[in-house]
């Protein structure tokens, strides 16, 4: 996400990054991406730093955006989804027993089929993500 930060803001576009962590002492990269120009906001689950609760608490704060990029574990990335009303990204960090295709242990329903993640993946589109 942070290459991904310095693309856009390359292309003079100005981001907003929601990290989201349990604790204040698990964070990371928050200044590195202040450091690029972003709008920064924090979670953390236990309230220690930042906003209390999950990155979707901090979603609701923002009211201007046009796309969404993220990347996290399934639960995480399921309530962005439903958190959002704009197309975006999703990467997945699925569970790989193979990692080229043949186990199906990285699956994902998708509009257009079961698509695997280790290797159609890992990133997939909001309008064909199927929960």
């Amino acid at each position: 996400m942070y290459g991904l930060c310095k693309e856009l803001i390359k292309f003079g576009k100005k981001p907003t990054v929601i990290l989201g962590f349990n604790t204040k002492e698990e964070i990371f990269y928050e200044e590195e991406f202040k450091k690029l120009g972003a709008d920064v906001y924090v979670t953390t689950v236990d309230g220690s730093y930042g906003i209390k609760g999950f990155v979707t608490d901090a979603i609701k704060t923002i009211y201007h955006y046009s796309y969404v990029y993220t990347c996290g574990p399934e639960p995480m990335l399921k309530a962005v989804y439903n958190a959002t009303n704009k197309s975006g990204q999703y990467s997945f960090e699925a569970r790989m027993g193979c990692g080229f295709g043949a186990c199906m242990g990285c699956s994902c329903e998708t509009k257009y089929g079961t698509k695997r993640i280790c290797k159609d993946g890992p990133v997939l589109v909001k309008e064909e993500i199927i929960w």
